[in-house]
């Protein structure tokens, strides 16, 4: 589904969000000097916590428009399905743009634009990785056919126990839908598939007449690192790229090399493909993108300046790897200035929006975040970020890493050399609230471009938490008490919904503590917690949506 059809606002988006809907709030409250008197509930005016230091919101979280394909127009070399597409980019001058008309262009080698080369899709088109198989055979419940294998498989990457073969990128679809793969033709069945690379051959437990069968075969299906290229209305799909390899892909991804810097990613439909699906490094635009369903992570970014908005990234991670490793919604390494404003990012296997490995100057605003089977945001390794005005929500359910772990907002193992500032949220309804994690004695880990990761200069205030299971903090398993004492790592007027002012929601100085407990040790002299319940989420998140003026 592409275009209007994919637009998802506030006021859309909310009912997802809440798992129960029961309105019944006691109106009792914790509240400390200063926090003056507590409203009757959640919806009230005046619950908003005190936002000291940071202005409040003006504009809803999730997407400003439609994602996918639209109508534009295009004016430049025609292009259609019949045409050999690298030839013809070849024989036409960088700075070129080139309308592909309506149809699918079935790739076995990715296109290799120049610099300052626009790919314009007119409604309708389709780049696609895969062939179509046929010729099958029955023997039993099982069909065979000869596919289109390289003699080994790939091996790139780490997988999930229950995925072992998730690095195989020769993905099989039967009517676009990705079939499971496993391991030997005695387990097919319905849904799923066997490649056998000795002998080149594909099993599936689906009867494949009147049926479209295709399996991926393109390594990419854009990649260059030519400057200032433009992509855009396309639908990208079916890609048998590794891991860490963009289906669309401008950087140098393994080893030295330079990269494309300037690209415009813009209203494609990026799906299916085995891989990432984008891959882009400094200076680009990737915006109005819907980029689901890849096997390994919805996007990748390097570089500086990079501005992601208005995406929506979902069920990215299907192949089954590991997001120990590398899956889920995206990950950035190494990049500065990058800014993620107003995406929608949801049910991706990890977490939703991963900086990790020297990262700098990285912003977080007015995003979307549902449901991802990790962490809502995770900021690993990394260095200053302003994470603000975003609403997570129902994440970290699903990896059951326990501890810390899979929070709505994860700063892990990072620090500000001037300041990690998290305001203005709405955290509501995850594994775990907002933590703050030291852990593995990661100081020295590489990239450190700025220094030694050290978890410090974290000031988190002004936001919205709910405490119903899992624990808000400062957590550390290593004998470092710094983090709670000179690091500079603070929370302030926080608004907190817990089940108990006394049950332990809240974690400092490795201890699980209450309410009264948590500010005894100087936390939110500003805040307040109120008793609600997991049934007053939809209040909850209608009440802090007032407040912050989405």
């Amino acid at each position: 589904m592409t275009g209007p059809l994919r637009r998802i606002r506030w006021a859309a988006a909310l009912p997802a969000l809440v798992m129960v809907s029961a309105l019944a709030l006691p109106g009792c409250s914790s509240g400390g000097p200063g926090a003056g008197p507590g409203p009757a509930g959640p919806g009230a005016r005046g619950a908003g916590p005190g936002l000291a230091g940071h202005g409040k919101g003006t504009t809803a979280p999730g997407l400003t428009g439609a994602v996918g394909p639209v109508v534009r127009s295009c004016r430049g070399v025609a292009v259609t399905p019949a045409s050999d597409v690298r030839h013809v980019i070849g024989s036409h001058p960088p700075g070129t743009t080139f309308c592909l008309s309506a149809g699918t262009y079935r790739l076995r080698a990715p296109l290799v634009p120049r610099r300052g080369d626009a790919l314009i899709g007119r409604p309708g088109a389709v780049l696609n990785g895969s062939r179509v198989l046929t010729g099958w055979r029955r023997s039993g419940s099982v069909w065979w056919t000869r596919g289109f294998l390289p003699p080994v498989p790939n091996t790139h990457g780490e997988c999930v126990a229950s995925a072992p073969l998730c690095t195989y990128t020769q993905d099989v679809f039967f009517d676009k839908r990705r079939l499971t793969r496993v391991d030997s033709a005695a387990a097919v069945t319905a849904g799923t598939m066997y490649a056998d690379y000795r002998t080149g051959t594909i099993a599936i437990g689906s009867d494949p007449r009147s049926h479209l069968v295709e399996q991926a075969v393109a390594p990419s299906l854009i990649r260059a690192t030519a400057d200032d290229v433009t992509v855009a209305n396309l639908v990208i799909e079916e890609a048998a790229n590794e891991a860490q390899v963009g289906a669309i892909e401008s950087r140098h991804v393994f080893g030295a090399g330079r990269n494309g810097s300037g690209w415009r990613i813009l209203h494609n439909d990026v799906r299916l493909n085995h891989g990432a699906g984008i891959g882009f490094a400094d200076g680009s635009t990737v915006a109005g993108n819907f980029i689901h369903d890849q096997g390994q992570l919805g996007f990748g970014a390097y570089g500086a300046g990079s501005a992601v908005s208005n995406n929506e990234i979902s069920f990215n991670g299907a192949a089954g790897y590991s997001s120990q490793w590398e899956a889920g919604g995206s990950k950035s390494w190494l990049t500065r200035d990058e800014t993620l404003t107003h995406n929608y990012v949801h049910d991706n296997r990890g977490p939703g929006l991963w900086d990790d490995g020297g990262n700098i100057d990285t912003t977080y605003k007015y995003n979307l975040i549902v449901n991802n089977w990790g962490a809502g945001i995770q900021h690993e390794i990394s260095y200053d970020a302003t994470i603000a005005d975003n609403l997570i929500s129902g994440n970290g359910f699903r990896l059951h890493n326990g501890w810390a772990w899979d929070a709505g907002i994860q700063i892990q193992s990072s620090g500000g050399t001037r300041l990690i500032d998290i305001a203005n949220n709405v955290v509501v309804g995850n594994y775990n609230g907002i933590t703050l994690i030291d852990s593995g004695d990661r100081a020295r880990s590489r990239p450190a471009p700025h220094g030694p990761h050290i978890l410090q200069n974290v000031w988190v205030h002004g936001n919205t938490i709910t405490g119903f299971t899992g624990r808000t903090g400062a957590f550390e398993d290593h004998y470092d008490p710094a983090i709670f004492t000179t690091n500079h790592n603070r929370f302030d007027a926080n608004l907190y919904y817990v089940g108990s002012l006394t049950g332990p929601r809240f974690s400092w100085a490795n201890a699980d503590v209450g309410w009264e407990r948590w500010r005894g040790y100087g936390n939110d002299p500003r805040g307040r917690a109120e008793l609600a319940t997991a049934h007053d989420l939809n209040q909850i998140i209608t009440g802090a949506a007032s407040w912050y003026h989405w």
